[in-house]
C-alpha cells in the first residue's frame, strides 16, 4: 500500500466528529438470524464505533452489532445494545480488519450511556 494511502486512512480515521473513548467491550456483528462474527470495540465517540474483527466488511456497508456496553456508574452490570452502524472505512491490520462504522440508528437511552463513557475519556 503506498505512503499516501496510507495517510489517506490516518486521515479518514482522525476525522471524526468529538473526542473518543478508549474501550474493549464485547461485539457481535450479526450477519443473519442464526449467525454472527465476533468483533470487539476498540473505541467509541457519541457519533460512532471503532471495531476490530476477523472479517471485512466493505465502506458503506451497514451493519447490525450487539455489544456489552458495561454501566459507566456500575461496571458489573451490563447493558446489551441492538445498534446499527455505517462502515466508514476498513484496514487490514495483523490478519484482523478495523473499522471506523458511524451510527445509523440507536436508542437515544444507549446514545446517552455511550456519551458518558466519551465524556469519562
Amino acid at each position: 500500500m503506498p505512503a499516501t494511502d496510507l495517510t489517506s486512512q490516518q486521515q479518514a480515521t482522525d476525522a471524526r466528529l468529538g473526542p473518543r473513548a478508549n474501550v474493549s467491550w464485547a461485539a457481535r456483528v450479526v450477519l443473519n438470524p442464526q449467525s454472527y462474527v465476533e468483533a470487539r470495540v476498540v473505541n467509541v465517540s457519541a457519533d460512532g464505533l471503532g471495531l476490530v474483527c476477523e472479517r471485512a466488511f466493505p465502506d458503506g456497508a451497514m451493519l447490525h452489532i450487539l455489544i456489552a456496553l458495561p454501566d459507566p456508574l456500575d461496571r458489573s452490570k451490563y447493558h446489551y445494545p441492538d445498534l446499527h452502524t455505517k462502515v466508514m472505512f476498513h484496514v487490514a491490520k495483523g490478519g484482523k480488519f478495523r473499522m471506523g462504522t458511524r451510527f445509523a440508528r440507536i436508542d437515544p437511552g444507549m446514545k446517552a450511556l455511550i456519551e458518558t463513557w466519551v465524556q469519562k475519556g
